[in-house]
């Protein structure tokens, strides 16, 4: 099954730390012992009489009952007579003599235990509706998963717990195979049961209702924004329970709850797994594939043309398609009035909610397809045309395809009320269906037991059935199909899939056992899915953090003012490492150029001397800064230290902001020109800064070739669906006349037989070519291919590390492709294989635009033969014609190739910058610079944007400047990493020296830690097959050195190679892999 993860969550705020996980359970295990008695079982005796008690109004209590006899199976006996026992000893049922009684239904559970259910449905139709409102859905999930913490009571047998009226008490009757019996509880099946238990606990709660409880029924939802918050809250609601002597479910309890189910949905970590928006099924609906697509998308738009203005502008066109004797053909007009329509119906105000005040009647309009259900509930005097107040479409499980017509159109009405319950509970409205045995379904005496708990659900509304035909029964119908284009086994978000069966059952009693597989791997998917990019990140690391690092925050809450001024007072700093005011007094004197102001304090105004300390005061300015000699402390000079420190406190923030910093505090001679030279030298900056300029390197446009496959070009793309035994594209092209050949082969090729494909498919009709341009694939760098154009006589260019601009021949070959393919196969891409022969055609049948030829012609020196005829243009005369008209095409070719190369390079190079003038002052062979950091793998637990932009410097030992390509002498570590040594010259920073005599001391630059382990890491190209010993798995793993080998589960589960095998073959998880003995392509287990 292929499962869509959730893509729409409401956050979460929930914290989680050892120190938080401890105080949830000491919480936890309090509340759990000072309210033991509602956890144990329930004591004999009638619950209490309380603010809210059970009544049972009746429209005729003189009314006679055509009920039938009841009936138990003879191994579900013993248990009846033993519920019965239990429940008069408790004094909740009692023997009464009555002329009428409802009979009890004995429904055996998977274990063997006994569901008794009284059938009211006929008391239940001569009863009064309570019309009480109910909370809102929406609300409730939405504050539950806003808060930090939340936890989910559950109530022991809920409806038992309340008392019936005692003048209504009669009014209960029924009959077992061992007597009559009246109930002094409340009974499940009663159609006004739900509405009486909303009422008692809004009653309890009312104070606290919003704020931090909502209650749902027999569900209490507790919400609060912290720990110590939320321990308070439970507190308060256990009280409640206590005083009112409610017992409640232990399996049920969540308190502190990292997962629940909220009325539906699912709340974790992550927050609330929400529904689609009421729109998004009109937003999003799928391009019609054939005719009856179209039909059904223009019924859902007959039904909204009430709403919308001016639609029929669009419909014409699609209409059109519809009519017979046209062939189905979806063109971009088409196409174009598809996503007007549906842009349009996103404008337009479509959706009114429910107005009570309204005395038009309430449709819920529902129907069911053999790919799911579909659903309108609106308001409005016709049910064809009521203003829709909310859509629903959902699909089938493959479990459910099996149930019966009349079953899935039943889940159809299932699946409304479920997602419109708050909305329908306690009014009348009317279900329109276009399937008759809904209508009878409730006068049925025996159903099976799946059945009997939708009937007992339905009791709970109040409504009519009404029948209407499935021609006219349009919009539910298109909405029943909106996943009929989709293949059986493909999996949605669980919010998209039917589960009305599973949420009116959640033990599963019912279920087949099928549908009750599916439920347990639909769990674990929801408990195995892969968390977000950012969560993942920062988990691992969490994981890589050093032991006995502190993690807390520096003390301190800075104000407003601090935070924003551009850093701390600089002396402060200063004299926190050294003591710089005697060391400043003594080094005026050996100060050339202030010891001649000491000489002379008549002659320099600007100056004054203070306590032995020298102020300047710059002109513009009332306050006065100290100026700094040239003298020295062990080895480093004064100016370097306050520099140092400045730069530091700052951040490395750049020389205009360092050089005003310093000039707040401090002067002295050519403090300008140092500043610059120390933020320009400063090893930090140099490997962390981005650089703002253009890059370097101009765009060097390859040799151009002078003769027809003399130099190709050649690339892969995939992997694709299987086809005819492939699953992966090998492009070759023609340099120069561009002509193309499409190859299919398989992830698994080996560089030998790769080799054997190219003699095959390229030498044997071209010969062989001079030069071969091409990634640096590690099926292209492996040995045997590079030894193989070695004895061939053909040179193997790769395209520069980490820029790829000299192969763009077979890239942008590769999107045409692509784009054709895409247009031509169908839609389970299963044909693309059978397509290739006529995309390879279609290619080299075009003019190219460079050329003004197509490739065929400027090959063979003629065009080919189309499927349709067209006038000859003019017959060659002769063989010589023909050779001098190929000889001037191919002259022409070249000629546009050529000018098309200079416009590109001229555009291209209008955005960089030429390396030439700064050549040998930084790039040539024997300079230092720095490596970008862009495209190299990271050591684990680094964050990317906290790495260095530049690490280094290193040595060019090999300097290429008509290439813009320069090869570094790397250390160690970068090597073991499998780095190629050579880089474009858009991957360099020069590196700046420092300055030794205006810095003597200053700290060498230290070369950035790569974070090996004693094991070598080595990075992985694909995995290509699997292998299954025993119970455990192995991947065979081709890395990006050519080398490949068997590896456990352990060490690929990390791999991103191992998402894109489990794509490969459509499954959502490693142990869904098929079990193949001998995996092809793989050698056996050593």
């Amino acid at each position: 099954m292929h499962f869509h993860r959730v893509t729409t969550f409401i956050p979460r705020r929930r914290e989680n730390t050892p120190h938080d996980e401890e105080r949830r359970e000491e919480i936890r295990q309090r509340i759990m012992t000072e309210n033991a008695i509602l956890f144990g079982p329930r004591p004999p005796g009638l619950p209490p009489s309380r603010i809210v008690d059970h009544s049972i109004p009746l429209i005729d209590e003189k009314k006679k009952y055509h009920y039938y006899l009841s009936k138990c199976p003879d191994a579900l006996r013993p248990r009846l007579l033993e519920k019965i026992n239990n429940y008069l000893e408790s004094g909740w049922w009692e023997p009464c003599q009555t002329d009428q009684a409802a009979p009890m239904l004995c429904i055996p559970k998977k274990n063997g235990d006994l569901r008794a259910v009284c059938d009211l449905r006929q008391r239940n139709e001569n009863t009064v509706k309570d019309v009480t409102p109910f909370p809102d859905q929406d609300q409730i999930r939405h504050d539950c998963a806003r808060a930090a913490e939340v936890s989910k009571i559950d109530l022991t047998n809920a409806y038992e717990q309340v008392l019936v009226n005692g003048d209504d008490v009669w009014k209960t009757a029924f009959s077992t195979i061992y007597g009559t019996y009246v109930s002094h509880v409340m009974q499940q099946g009663d159609c006004n049961a739900p509405s009486t238990f909303q009422r008692l606990m809004t009653a309890i709660f009312r104070e606290y209702i919003g704020i931090f409880v909502h209650v749902y029924l027999d569900d209490l939802f507790v919400f609060s924004d912290s720990i110590t918050e939320h321990g308070v809250h439970l507190t308060i609601v256990f009280a409640k329970l206590r005083d009112n002597l409610f017992y409640l479910s232990i399996p049920k309890c969540l308190l502190f709850a990292i997962r629940l189910d909220c009325l539906g949905h699912l709340i974790d970590q992550k927050g609330l797994h929400a529904d689609t928006d009421k729109m998004a099924r009109v937003r999003h609906w799928p391009v019609p594939l054939n005719y009856h697509d179209v039909q059904r998308f223009l019924g859902l738009v007959q039904y909204l043309s009430h709403f919308m203005p001016n639609l029929a502008t669009f419909t014409g066109p699609l209409s059109a398609i519809t009519r017979n004797g046209q062939n189905f053909d979806w063109r971009p007009l088409h196409q174009k009035c598809f996503e007007e329509i549906k842009a349009l119906a996103c404008r337009t105000p479509i959706l009114r909610p429910i107005d009570t005040r309204d005395p038009d009647p309430i449709w819920v309009i529902t129907d069911a397809s053999t790919s799911g259900v579909g659903a309108v509930y609106g308001q409005g005097p016709e049910w064809d045309k009521c203003r829709p107040a909310g859509f629903m479409s959902k699909k089938f499980t493959p479990a459910q395809h099996s149930y019966f017509t009349f079953e899935t159109e039943a889940l159809g009405v299932l699946e409304a009320l479920l997602k419109w319950e708050d909305k329908l509970l306690g009014r009348h409205f009317k279900i329109v269906t276009d399937h008759r045995a809904l209508m009878f379904i409730q006068d049925k005496r025996k159903l099976a037991p799946r059945l009997e708990r939708w009937i007992e659900y339905l009791t709970r509304f109040d409504f009519e059935i009404i029948h209407v035909e499935g021609t006219k029964n349009l919009v539910a119908d298109s909405f029943s199909r909106y996943y009929s284009n989709e293949s059986v086994d493909e999996w949605h978000d669980p919010q998209d899939m039917v589960s009305a069966d599973a949420r009116l059952d959640p033990s599963g009693e019912t279920l087949s056992d099928r549908r009750t597989a599916e439920l347990r791997e639909v769990r674990a998917q929801r408990i195995l899915e892969v968390p977000e990019m950012r969560t993942r990140e920062a988990q691992q690391l969490a994981e890589h953090i050093r032991p006995g690092v502190p993690q807390q925050a520096p003390d301190g809450d800075p104000s407003a003012l601090e935070a924003a001024a551009p850093g701390p007072p600089l002396p402060a700093v200063i004299e926190g490492a050294l003591d710089i005011i005697p060391l400043v007094k003594a080094g005026y004197a050996t100060d050339r150029t202030l010891s001649k102001v000491l000489a002379h304090p008549a002659e320099h105004h600007a100056f004054q001397m203070k306590d032995g300390l020298l102020w300047y005061s710059p002109a513009g300015r009332s306050d006065a800064v100290l100026c700094i000699p040239r003298a020295t402390s062990h080895g480093r000079r004064l100016t370097e230290i306050v520099l140092d420190e400045a730069h530091t406190a700052l951040g490395h923030l750049g020389a205009r902001r360092t050089s005003d910093y310093v000039r707040r505090w401090y002067w002295w001679p050519d403090i300008g020109k140092e500043i610059a030279k120390f933020c320009s030298s400063c090893p930090t900056c140099q490997t962390t800064k981005s650089s703002r300029q253009p890059p370097l390197g101009l765009l060097h446009s390859m040799p151009i070739p002078t003769r027809p496959w003399e130099s190709i070009g050649m690339d892969f793309v995939g992997p694709f669906p299987e086809s005819m035994g492939f699953d992966y594209l090998w492009v070759v092209i023609c340099r120069f006349t561009s002509l193309v050949h499409l190859i299919p082969t398989r992830t698994t090729v080996r560089a030998s037989e790769l080799a054997w494909l190219y003699l095959r498919d390229v030498v044997r009709l071209h010969g062989l070519a001079s030069s071969i341009v091409s990634d640096r694939d590690s099926k292209f760098t492996s040995r045997f291919w590079t030894e193989l154009h070695r004895l061939l006589g053909g040179k193997l260019l790769m395209s520069t590390a980490f820029h790829p601009q000299t192969d763009g021949v077979s890239e942008r070959a590769i999107q045409t492709v692509s784009q054709i393919l895409r247009s031509v196969i169908r839609p389970d891409q299963s044909d693309w294989v059978e397509r290739l022969p006529l995309v390879e055609f279609a290619m080299n049948s075009s003019a190219s635009a460079t050329t003004g030829f197509a490739p065929f012609e400027l090959n063979y020196g003629y065009m080919p033969r189309m499927i349709q005829t067209f006038a000859p243009v003019a017959v060659m005369p002769g063989v010589r014609d023909f050779a001098e008209r190929a000889v001037d095409n191919l002259c022409m070719a070249h000629d546009s190739i050529i000018a098309s190369r200079v416009v590109q390079t001229h555009y291209a190079n209008q955005r960089r910058r030429d390396e030439l003038p700064t050549y040998e002052a930084s790039f040539a062979a024997g300079k230092r610079v720095y490596l970008s950091t862009e495209n190299l793998s990271l050591p684990k637990g680094r964050a990317r944007k906290l790495t260095p932009r530049f690490i280094g410097p290193y040595t060019i030992v090999r300097s290429h400047p008509e290439t813009s390509h320069y090869t570094l002498q790397l250390p160690d570590e970068l090597r073991r990493r499998r780095i190629h040594p050579t880089f474009h010259i858009s991957r360099l920073r020069p590196w700046e020296p420092n300055d030794d005599d205006l810095f003597p001391s200053r700290q060498a630059p230290v070369f950035y830690d790569l974070g090996l382990d004693a094991e070598e890491e080595y990075e992985v190209d694909e995995i290509i097959v699997h292998r299954w010993v025993g119970r455990t798995i192995e991947f065979y793993v081709r890395f990006k050195d050519g080398d490949i080998f068997w590896e456990n589960y352990d060490n690929c589960k990390d791999l991103a190679a191992l998402d894109r095998y489990l794509e490969l073959h459509g499954v959502p998880h490693w142990r869904r892999l098929p079990r193949n003995e001998h995996p092809s392509g793989a050698p056996n287990r050593p």
